[in-house]
């Protein structure tokens, strides 16, 4: 064999490898071997295709197992483990030899062995999309992993369009994040979240729906209604900064051996899903409160002015608490909050006024105009999610 036929034969393995390694299990080595050629490229070729047989083969029962009864498909993989070795032949008969595979869902560490990654389902764009905007999802997933920095490396942006895409997705990687458009048919979004509940329950889910396009925003409000961790996003720019916030607040932190405990007593709060809206014109005020809250399993909905937390909150009744600005412009939130407590189903939902007045009678004209609690900036973490915990509950 001359040496160019091997070299190319040589790219062809490494462009298989790498494809294996970024997760295309169905990837193979260069099948056309020439007259004469180096006994230590045939057996690459060979162990290699050996070990993608065997991962192909872990994963389908993987994912039976994940749909079917577990004892049965345990039972299933190794069967399908002792017959990959046998066809593999002799050279690669122990299992250990081939490739050390995790099953992520049976181990106790999961998010340690499987990279995190966000998924998202696309419409389709020959029915959406001009042809210089056709993955506008996966760009915006995209564009969050490139604003972690060294994240993104260890990162990926899987897409979906079906269950089985889905199952396949959990079974390799941590799902961080969902973002859904909701421009696609309403029959996939049912399948991916029903999919999404039974595989991730709990997963911060993002359903995509752009201004102009009040069909798309129906069928998103409706598949988030109720559902915790769910919110609907109007542009790309604010799909970027929902996902950057779900990566930064679901990622997994060791703990600090060296913390001390919180010393205003309340101890660890941890919330799960339940939505709160901000109501506040500060944009740099609504980052940081937002952060925080999702950091302890809050959902966050924002509104910049009074007219359009009312209008949030008639689109979603299961708001859970209002955190309110006092001091915005045009409609304040007193006038806000008078406002909302004048319609009979927010009669009792719980509102928080927070603000950077102090003077004395605030806390009483806050209180007036229907707030349950008065926080003044800068606010203490602890006390406001003890003060939503207390309120939640009473709820």
């Amino acid at each position: 064999m001359s040496a160019a036929p091997q070299h190319d034969r040589l790219a062809g393995l490494l462009a298989a490898m790498r494809a294996f390694r970024a997760g295309d299990t169905s990837a193979r080595a260069p099948q056309d071997a020439e007259p004469g050629e180096s006994a230590i490229i045939a057996e690459l070729c060979t162990l290699f295709d050996a070990i993608a047989d065997r991962t192909q083969a872990l994963e389908s029962e993987l994912q039976a197992v994940r749909l079917g009864d577990a004892s049965d498909g345990i039972s299933s993989v190794s069967a399908s483990v002792e017959a990959v070795s046998d066809a593999a032949g002799s050279d690669v008969t122990s299992p250990d030899e081939i490739l050390p595979v995790e099953l992520p869902f049976l181990t106790g560490e999961p998010d340690r062995v499987r990279d995190p990654a966000i998924l998202v389902v696309e419409a389709d764009p020959d029915v959406v999309f001009a042809a210089d905007a056709a993955e506008p999802m996966r760009d915006a997933a995209q564009t969050a992993l490139r604003g972690l920095g060294g994240v993104r490396d260890r990162a990926a942006v899987l897409r979906a369009d079906s269950a089985a895409a889905v199952h396949d997705a959990v079974a390799r990687h941590r799902v961080v994040s969902a973002l859904i458009d909701a421009r696609g048919p309403r029959d996939l979004l049912d399948t991916v979240l029903d999919t999404l509940d039974a595989t991730v329950p709990g997963v911060p889910l993002l359903c995509f729906a752009p201004d102009g396009d009040p069909a798309a925003y129906d069928r998103a409000a409706t598949v988030t209604r109720g559902r915790n961790g769910a919110e609907v996003v109007r542009s790309a720019a604010q799909a970027v900064e929902r996902l950057t916030l779900h990566w930064l607040t679901q990622a997994p932190v060791a703990p600090d051996p060296l913390a001390e405990p919180a010393e205003s007593g309340y101890g660890p709060i941890r919330f799960e899903g339940e939505k709160v809206l901000v109501v506040d014109d500060d944009v740099r005020n609504v980052f940081a409160m937002v952060s925080a809250l999702e950091l302890y399993g809050l959902t966050a909905l924002t509104a910049d002015n009074g007219p359009e937390g009312i209008e949030l909150l008639l689109r979603n009744p299961d708001i859970s608490v209002v955190l309110m600005d006092l001091m915005m412009p045009g409609l304040d939130g007193y006038a806000t909050t008078s406002r909302i407590r004048s319609r009979p189903e927010f009669t009792d939902l719980p509102i928080i006024a927070v603000t950077a007045r102090a003077a004395p009678g605030d806390r009483e004209r806050s209180l007036a105009a229907g707030t349950n609690e008065h926080v003044t900036k800068p606010v203490e973490i602890d006390r406001l999610l003890a003060l939503i915990r207390r309120l939640i509950k009473r709820g």
